[in-house]
């Protein structure tokens, strides 16, 4: 049995339709018919039900299409980590990470822990903060970088307590902070845990202007091209940013809201540990 009668049935078993998999697979539609036919001869059975050019996956099919997907599965994962031992690769960890860590501090973390620990091949999955602890949890990643903590029975370490600092255009740089809070949108973060906290403060400027944006490096974007401004911690705001066109400071009424980051993870290992160093080494700088 071919691994890639496997993979040909199993995108023909979820779109049903042999032409549009051999679109997906780039083969011919007679290759599609052919590794169909080939996995029935060996299986003794029929996996589609046809009438005329149209087939449907049958009881059997169903049933045998999660064996497929396991296999499939399988053999991926040993070919993966024959690849990484002939790379030198001794072992492996899987990072859930928020947008907001991976476009800022994430990248000095990898350099330092790859510098330090060669050998640890790493694998990173962008996730929003609040499915982090649910795919640490699944064991679908080894390590969670988050903004924010999980209800699960996780273990948790704070990496970072950052106070909030407002971000401004280059050219509002001089203008008084509570004026620009009366004046201008603010520009907010959906996921962001400290929002409610600022929303708070903000009551007493009954004229502010807020919108809702999913990603941080368009907040600090849309306050380069004057569209309005934001309250961010300052790892996320970057140097080359205040350098060029971004300008921030504190705001008195705002300085006790801060921003956390949590490292989550189910279990404790060396490598585990090891990153968990890095991290502590990279934030506290």
């Amino acid at each position: 049995m071919e691994t890639e009668w496997l993979r040909t049935f199993i995108v023909a078993a979820k779109t049903e339709n042999f032409r549009e998999t051999a679109e997906k697979c780039f083969m011919m539609q007679s290759t599609v018919t052919k590794h169909i036919q080939h996995l029935e001869k060996e299986l003794q059975v029929p996996l589609f039900d046809r009438n005329n050019k149209h087939v449907k996956l049958n009881h059997v099919g169903a049933h045998f299409l999660q064996h497929a997907e396991q296999i499939v599965a399988t053999f991926d994962e040993a070919l993966n980590s024959t690849a990484a031992f002939v790379n030198g690769f001794t072992s492996q960890l899987t990072i859930g990470v928020a947008p907001q860590i991976a476009n800022s501090t994430l990248p000095a973390i990898i350099e330092k822990f790859q510098q330090q620990k060669p050998s640890i091949q790493l694998s990173l999955e962008l996730l929003k903060s609040n499915e982090i602890g649910e795919a640490v949890y699944a064991g679908q990643v080894d390590i969670g970088l988050s903004k924010l903590t999980s209800t699960r029975d996780l273990q948790t370490d704070i990496l970072a307590q950052e106070p909030l600092q407002l971000i401004v255009p280059m050219s509002k740089k001089n203008t008084d902070a509570l004026t620009l809070l009366q004046q201008e949108t603010i520009l907010t973060h959906e996921f962001a845990p400290y929002w409610q906290d600022v929303q708070q403060v903000l009551q007493q400027f009954p004229s502010y202007k807020s919108m809702h944006l999913n990603q941080t490096e368009l907040i600090k974007n849309f306050v380069k091209q004057g569209l309005g401004i934001a309250f961010l911690p300052k790892s996320v705001i970057g140097e080359a940013d205040q350098q060029q066109m971004l300008h921030s400071y504190s705001v008195k009424e705002f300085q006790h809201i801060v921003s956390m980051t949590y490292f989550l993870t189910k279990f404790r290992t060396a490598d585990i540990e090891a990153f968990l160093a890095v991290c502590r080494t990279i934030y506290k700088k």
